[in-house]
């Protein structure tokens, strides 16, 4: 499915958007937060099953059991709470950094939550513009952000899930897919977006990951072109991508 988020209006003023932001963390998120859900239930079938209407087990082997449950439940409840507002936190930042992006000018074409393989990364963002493709990976963090030994640090730990490798990953399977589909050469950025908190080493390029805010985002942009790309090698490159996005 295909969000245009432009009206008609203001298509020719700004930029083509596909997708709808958010999507994969609103809805694969609280899968991935619930599934362990299915086997607490099935220990609490078969204890069920154990202890009615013939006992299998006995009296205090079953009570034992069942507080045991009990308090896995409640560390799972608590569990999947943080894990679900962090998913929820995450879907915010990309519609933030969606929004932001459908005003860029009207040479730009946006692409957000794109899969452009089922086996492949899913995309937050991926912008088509004259200086160049950019694949944006959007962070909506708490805490203090820092930079030490080419590694992105929140409150001073480094995430279980490293940004810059990540984004890394994508824009090089964003260049892979391109080239199999005999697409034109075309320079591709990585760039990571944090929202609504900045760095504390400012903006910086990160073994050439550009690291922006929500509030830069534009001037990344306005400040990346240097020869445009050929509207031609874009245009080629906006309808490939704008294929898969309405083969999703």
């Amino acid at each position: 499915m295909v969000t245009l988020m432009n009206s008609e209006e203001s298509s020719s003023r700004f930029a083509k958007v596909y997708g709808s932001p958010g999507q994969g963390p609103r809805t694969l998120g609280p899968l991935r937060v619930f599934w362990p859900l299915m086997p607490i239930c099935l220990v609490a079938g078969w204890l069920l099953h154990a202890a009615m209407p013939v006992p299998h087990l006995s009296t205090s082997s079953a009570g034992v059991l069942f507080v045991l449950l009990a308090v896995t439940l409640a560390l799972f409840i608590g569990w999947s709470a943080r894990r679900l507002r962090s998913f929820l936190k995450g879907a915010e930042g990309e519609e933030t950094v969606a929004r932001i992006l459908s005003f860029l000018p009207s040479n730009h074409t946006v692409f957000n939550d794109l899969q452009l393989d089922p086996r492949g990364p899913a995309f937050d963002h991926i912008v088509v513009a004259p200086a160049g493709i950019f694949v944006i990976e959007t962070k909506n963090w708490s805490g203090e952000i820092t930079f030490q030994n080419g590694q992105v640090l929140s409150n001073g730990q480094a995430p279980s899930r490293p940004p810059l490798k990540q984004v890394k990953e994508e824009a090089a399977a964003l260049l892979d897919y391109l080239a199999a589909v005999r697409c034109p050469a075309v320079p591709v950025y990585p760039v990571i977006c944090f929202v609504g908190n900045r760095p504390l080493d400012g903006l910086v390029n990160v073994g050439g990951v550009r690291i922006c805010t929500d509030a830069d985002l534009r001037d990344l942009f306005e400040n990346s072109l240097e020869t445009p790309l050929p509207a031609g090698t874009l245009g080629m490159i906006a309808s490939e991508l704008a294929r898969c996005a309405e083969d999703k």
